[in-house]
Order: C-alpha cells, then structure tokens, then sequence
C-alpha cells in the first residue's frame, strides 16, 4: 500500500486565537438560543475545567446542553452561520496560507480539533480540507441527545481518531513527510507523528515538551485586523 503525506492541523488556538466554542456560545446567545445564565454557567464550566474540577467532556457537555432536542437541520443551519460569519473571518491568515501550501505541494490536509465537529465541517467548502476528525456530538433519530459521541478529541485521542480514519479508508501515512500544527500540551501526541513538528502561538509547556525533539519549528501567527 502506497504511503502518502499528510498536513495535520489543529483548530482553536492555531488557526483561531481563544476557543471557539465560546464564540459559538455567543453566536447562539445572539440568536436567542442560550440564555444570559446559559453563558454564565458556560464561563463557570471552563473555570471548573480550568482548576482540574471538571473533565473537558462534561464541561464541553454542559455548556452545549442547549442542542438537546434540535434537529440535525436545525444545528446545521446555524453551523453554517456560525461557521460564515464568525470562524472564517477569524482565521489567522497565516494559517491559511499554511494550509493551502501544503495542500499545493501535494499533502492531504486534515483538521483534528477537539472542538465539536458540526460546526467545523462547513470550513471543507472554504479550506482544502478533506475531513474533519473532532469531537462528535450524539445524534439519536435525526435529533441532539446533548451528549458527546465517544471521547473527547484531544490528547492521545487525536491519533487514535486519525488511525480509525485511515483504516476505514485503507490509507497509510508517509509520517516522515508529513506535517502536523498545534498550539498546546494537548496536540502533542498528533505533533510527534510527523516528521515536521509546527508549534504555532505555542503555550509554555508545549515549548518545554518539544524541547531537543527533531524537525521542530516555532511559527506566531497573527490576528488579523478587525
């Protein structure tokens, strides 16, 4: 079986600065769906998951409580929206560029985010992305259950996700070419497949961990103007 190289990309803090799903809560919030408490209890979650006090699975939970008993319609339509009008206008440009070179040169891009999947997937019909492995939300007969599908992506998630896949597909990865971008501790386990390591806008205790590893580069990535 033929290997080829891929681009492996992190989302929240490498292409966007901050976190996206606080974004999306506002979004919502603006358009009548998550109250004023709904984004107060939201901010406490990611303080509690901040002090070690709440795992990242419920704390993602909790805050898009909100979804529970929408239509996949319903949820698509204001990804859309959300995805439109708030994320791609985000995007560091730097990012982009990052993106489109390595899919230029030949490398299948892939974005792998721990944050939730549904609203990431629209960014395919703007990016030369060809899938988005990321959090899955669970869907029951057409409509939201509230709850996250499987674990959490982030961590060592990333490459099992990633190698689940590959093999649905067949594929192998020629990792020695390939590249992998990410901001924090988190995207570790994705970085150290690839043979080029991309720190972007990296956070100390990645800085610490790539330390005297090999193909390791340090990029800062802008916000652009508003």
């Amino acid at each position: 079986m033929e290997q080829k190289p891929y681009a492996l990309f992190d989302f929240d803090g490498t292409l966007i600065r901050g976190d996206s799903i606080v974004r999306f809560l506002r979004y919502a919030h603006m358009r009548g769906l998550v109250s004023a408490g709904g984004l107060v209890r939201a901010g406490l979650c990611a303080a509690l998951y901040g002090l070690r006090l709440l795992t990242a699975e419920e704390a993602k939970r909790r805050s898009l409580a909100f979804l529970k008993g929408r239509g996949e319609k319903e949820v698509a339509a204001l990804a859309e929206g959300f995805c439109h009008e708030v994320l791609v206008p985000a995007l560091y440009p730097d990012g982009v560029r990052e993106m489109r070179r390595r899919s230029a040169e030949g490398a299948e891009v892939l974005l792998i985010s721990a944050s939730p999947a549904f609203y990431l997937e629209p960014l395919k019909r703007v990016l030369p992305i060809s899938a988005v492995i990321a959090t899955r939300m669970d869907v029951e007969d057409g409509v939201y259950t509230g709850l996250l599908f499987g674990e959490n992506c982030r961590g060592v998630q990333k490459p099992l996700r990633l190698a689940e896949y590959l093999a649905a597909r067949g594929e192998m990865v020629d990792y020695a070419a390939s590249w992998a971008y990410g901001d924090s501790a988190g995207d570790l386990p994705m970085l150290t497949l690839c043979g080029h390591k991309v720190a972007v806008n990296a956070k100390r205790r990645l800085v610490k961990r790539l330390q005297g590893a090999d193909g390791v580069a340090f990029l800062r990535f802008e916000q652009p103007r508003e």
